[in-house]
Parts: structure tokens; sequence; C-alpha cells
């Protein structure tokens, strides 16, 4: 492990007792494990790019097996796929907004062209 140093911080009684339940699981012997864990997690998922955001989503077991299948066949990591998968999504759904947004355009001018009086009509 990296040198590191003592730091002391104040934490309320409830998030203590909160931590010390993941104590014993994924390898956290004592707080201060826990305590670095999440430190690790909270600088991992902030950017330190300010254009950059990051998303944070829970997965399944069936999800999470794809993703490590997906890794070991073509190399491709957890956070790619889901970046990846993000924009494949956000390409379909506005290419299906744009074309919706179309159509109904063309069904406003069609009702618009039924409603307006025409010449003969006007005095």
């Amino acid at each position: 492990m990296p040198a590191s140093q003592m730091t002391s911080l104040r934490i309320p009684e409830e998030h203590l007792m909160l931590l010390d339940q993941r104590i014993g699981f994924d390898g956290f012997r004592n707080r201060s494990d826990v305590i670095r864990a999440a430190v690790q997690f909270f600088l991992d998922a902030t950017p330190s790019n300010a254009h950059v955001r990051t998303v944070k989503f829970d997965i399944g077991t069936e999800t999470r097996y794809q993703l490590e299948q997906l890794y070991e066949l073509r190399g491709i990591s957890h956070s790619e796929a889901a970046r990846q998968g993000l924009e494949l999504y956000l390409r379909q759904t506005l290419a299906d907004t744009e074309t919706l947004t179309t159509l109904l355009e063309a069904r406003v001018a069609e009702m618009r062209e039924r409603t307006q009086p025409h010449e003969d009509h006007t005095a």
C-alpha cells in the first residue's frame, strides 16, 4: 500500500453504524478500509475535467456477467461499454424523435390547410 497519512474527521453516529455494517464484506477489515474505499470511489466517480460528467447506475448479475464476457472477448471495459451503449441509445432516440417531429409538423401543416378559409368564402 502506498504511504498514507493519518486524518481525523467527524462522522455522524448513524453513518458510523452503517460503515460498521460493511466491515467483513469485500475485504473490509475495519472502518479505515471502508472509508478508504469510499474516498477512492468518490475520486474515481468525480471527473477531473469540468466538461465531463459521471453517471452511476446499478446493474444486475446477468448484465455484469455479460459485461465480463464482453471484456474477455473484445477487451471493452465496463465503462466503455456503458458509454458506447448510451451514445447508441441517444442517437436512436433522437433519430426517432426527429422522425416523430417531422411527422407531427407535416400533420399540423395538413390540418392548417384544411381549416384556413379559401378566398371565395371571405368577404
